[in-house]
């Protein structure tokens, strides 16, 4: 990778679909619990799934146990990896692209952490701030499975019904 100057340390972000976040230097905690700085409502990711450390010059991908596991690229991340730009990043069923910030021209105002929600009639993820869903206009938000007494989907994943496996929203 490479720095955008000499003098300036690397920054990066991450960008999931909508949404942009910036990662300060330190760990990201991307998972599908409150204590995450990276909360995706989705039952296929594990409380505390992954974290992502940043230095000066490296931004590095470690898998934390989760279940469903991480990929870079397609490929399984076994021990902790080296991040590239450009890097696509697969967390349960959701992917991630991570880029370096090679300048600071940007006007876009990026959010630093946030949370996401599923469309209840196109299952789109989207900004848990959002009103409506941008793909199909819909105010109707996924079910979420543990609110209904099932069982924790981190558990036992494949005793959720077919149509709901991937469908939740906000706890």
């Amino acid at each position: 990778m490479s720095n955008p100057s000499p003098d300036s340390p690397a920054r990066y972000r991450l960008r999931f679909l909508l949404q942009e976040f910036d990662l300060p230097p330190g760990q990201t905690l991307i998972g599908r619990g409150d204590d995450c700085h990276i909360t995706i409502f989705d039952p296929a990711i594990s409380r505390r799934h992954a974290r992502i450390f940043v230095d000066d010059q490296h931004a590095i991908l470690e898998d934390l146990g989760s279940r469903n596991g991480c990929r870079i690229n397609g490929v399984p991340v076994k021990e902790a990896t080296e991040l590239n730009d450009g890097d696509r990043i697969r967390i349960g069923t959701q992917e991630l692209v991570l880029s370096e910030v090679k300048a600071a021209t940007s006007q876009v105002i990026h959010r630093q952490t946030g949370s996401l929600c599923f469309c209840g009639s196109c299952r789109a993820a989207y900004a848990k701030e959002m009103d409506s869903c941008p793909h199909c206009g819909s105010t109707l938000r996924g079910p979420n499975p543990l609110a209904q007494g099932e069982t924790d989907p981190e558990e036992d994943t494949e005793n959720l019904p077919q149509d709901r496996r991937y469908a939740s929203g906000p706890p």
